[in-house]
């Protein structure tokens, strides 16, 4: 059945079946990834996935349902699963859906339409490039071109008929450094909206680079460290602790921030956004997954927190409007309090031109152990590290073995200086988010 007819005649059903408002959430995307090992296609595939769910009121509780098919018994079969659900289902809030608001339209240069034999050769070009960077680089052991279009769509019994478009571009290498018995790895990768944007020569460059700049790593002794903190490895920290912010976390007691809004909590060198217009961002959208419109929003500013990030239900909680954070994982999931794009704003000063002005520090290039070593409700993280000793101006060293200890809101109000050199990682979860480095007082380094 056409979609726009199955939603007419599934709302048409709800209403006879007593439900008072419905909402229906769609989906469909087509997404290539291909895989290369020794210059032969390892792995290929070419998906269509499409879906649609049914959030439904009835006696004034929330049901869900979904199906992956459009049929007229697939009407039934939703109604019925959301009605069952419903009866199922206990909240302290009473649900209720958006009825539309002023929505800016995004400005992405979205290119993903890119002929499958390109994608390949990309892939190839990668991996040969790679082995012939240099004599020490022993293997790839990762190679991946991805792209994936698609697009969503909320219509629901208030008014509200939303549509958006979107795409995405990845690749990513991962190479394997050997010089005698000493081994060591790096890995680059770009994720963009444009697939055009790709410089592939410029991947293999920096994942071979740092796999080759870290043999002969040694640990050093346990100290406390003056650290830059790297641009990938402050956008893995923040997206590890991102949930502070949420307001769901706030009100069930999993943040330390409740009660903190409008009070400093970080350095005055900090600012936090969550960005739904960022440029070449995969994740950009003018409204999130309860149609409610979305806006750039000052999480913290100048080291003061300015606001938490909400859906509709965490927000009726609080007596405010939701943020536009309310997100779905997949179509088969309920919305939960997520960000779009998070990151710290850059500041003006380059990473080269930093490490010269450092009598000694450490560069931290990864962080290892995040789920184990880190807990997001204390802020407290003790993780393995690599990166490199920085002395007298310049790095004098690679390092392994060390593991870095600290607690997230004390390196918020510890960070003296955010350089230029931003960078958006690859999304993690429901979120995407980015940093530049940020050069930090000092954190606890056990070494040797």
């Amino acid at each position: 059945m056409e979609l726009n007819k199955f939603i007419e005649e599934l709302f048409r059903r709800g209403r006879e079946e007593g439900f008072s408002d419905m909402e229906v959430y769609y989906i469909d995307s087509d997404s290539f990834e291909v895989n290369i090992y020794n210059q032969e296609v390892d792995k290929y595939n070419v998906n269509k996935n499409k879906g649609i769910s049914l959030r439904a009121i009835y006696d004034g509780r929330l049901g869900y349902a979904y199906s992956e098919k459009f049929e007229e018994e697939d009407i039934e079969f939703l109604i019925k699963n959301a009605k069952n659900n419903a009866k199922e289902t206990q909240t302290d809030v009473l649900p209720e859906f958006y009825q539309g608001g002023k929505y800016k339209e995004i400005e992405q240069d979205v290119n993903v339409d890119i002929d499958a034999k390109k994608k390949i050769d990309d892939a190839m070009f990668m991996e040969k490039r790679a082995k012939e960077y240099d004599s020490r680089i022993d293997s790839v052991n990762y190679c991946l071109v991805e792209t994936t279009k698609g697009r969503r769509k909320i219509v629901n019994t208030k008014g509200l008929n939303l549509e958006e478009e979107g795409g995405v571009g990845v690749a990513y290498i991962a190479v394997v450094a050997k010089d005698k018995d000493d081994v060591k790895s790096g890995s680059s990768f770009k994720v963009t909206t444009n697939y055009n944007k790709i410089d592939f020569e410029k991947l293999v460059k920096e994942a071979c680079d740092e796999a080759i700049n870290s043999l002969g790593a040694e640990s050093i002794p346990s100290a406390k460290y003056k650290v830059i903190l790297r641009r990938d490895a402050a956008a893995t920290l923040l997206a590890t602790f991102s949930s502070i912010f949420s307001a769901d976390s706030v009100q069930k007691g999993f943040s330390l921030l409740k009660g903190k809004l409008n009070t400093k909590i970080a350095s005055d060198k900090i600012t936090i956004l969550d960005d739904p217009f960022l440029k070449d961002a995969p994740l950009s959208c003018s409204f999130d997954d309860e149609g409610v419109e979305t806006y750039t929003k000052e999480v913290i500013k100048d080291g003061v927190l300015k606001t938490f990030l909400y859906d509709i239900k965490t927000a009726k909680k609080d007596g405010v409007k939701s943020t536009g954070n309310g997100f779905k994982s997949t179509y088969k999931s309920p919305v939960v309090v997520a960000p779009t794009n998070m990151y710290i704003v850059k500041g003006t000063l380059g990473y080269e031109e930093a490490i010269k002005m450092q009598e000694k520090a450490l560069i931290i290039t990864s962080l290892q152990g995040l789920h184990s070593g880190a807990n997001p409700v204390s802020g407290d993280f003790s993780l393995a590290a690599e990166g490199y000793l920085v002395e007298d101006g310049k790095i004098t060293k690679p390092v392994e073995q060390i593991t870095v200890a600290g607690n997230f809101y004390n390196v918020l109000n510890e960070i003296e200086e955010v350089l230029s050199d931003f960078e958006l990682a690859l999304p993690v979860g429901l979120g995407s988010y980015g940093s530049p480095s940020i050069i930090i007082k000092e954190l606890n380094v056990s070494g040797k």
